[in-house]
């Protein structure tokens, strides 16, 4: 669910760029129809999230949401990571957060049509609806938490997270 923080740590290539994207989409087992650099892309996104699910500043983060979020908290977690890597991205890279997305758009769109999983139906509004640009404001993350809720099973209210921003 954090992105931006995937799209940063991936390689300068658009296939790990599609992959450590498709991460969140494609789930179980990779098949040999995916492209190789795709699926190392995958499975290095596989590696920063468990690395980032172990490591202990993460976990004493995630804490403070787990009793009124549960399980959702590391959901959560990853778009909050988001936030502050949105709000500080010019301390983590020479070029702006404008920059950086338009050169990833630019890598991704020329193999939009055969992007893995639902990454493909999903793309077109990360990049047209300025997801991660949106990141940067509250508003963005509620908007954001509010998407997620909707999109799984148990429909929970993630939204009302947000506060754990500004209190």
């Amino acid at each position: 669910m954090n992105y931006l923080a995937h799209l940063f740590l991936a390689g300068d290539t658009p296939e790990s760029r599609i992959g450590n994207l498709a991460g969140d989409f494609v789930k179980g087992r990779l098949g040999d129809s995916l492209d190789p650099a795709i699926r190392a892309g995958i499975v290095e996104h596989r590696k920063i999230d468990a690395f980032t699910d172990t490591h202990p500043r993460t976990a004493a983060f995630r804490r403070v949401l787990v009793p009124e979020f549960g399980h959702y908290a590391r959901i959560i977690g990853d778009v909050f990571f988001d936030h502050f890597l949105a709000n500080g991205f010019g301390r983590y890279s020479e070029s702006t957060l404008e920059e950086f997305l338009r050169h990833v758009y630019s890598q991704i769109d020329p193999r939009a049509s055969s992007l893995p999983g639902r990454l493909r139906l999903i793309y077109p509004r990360i990049r047209d609806e300025g997801w991660m640009l949106s990141y940067r404001t509250i508003d963005g993350i509620r908007v954001a938490l509010e998407n997620l809720s909707r999109r799984l099973s148990r429909r929970p209210q993630l939204a009302p997270a947000v506060r754990h921003l500004t209190d």
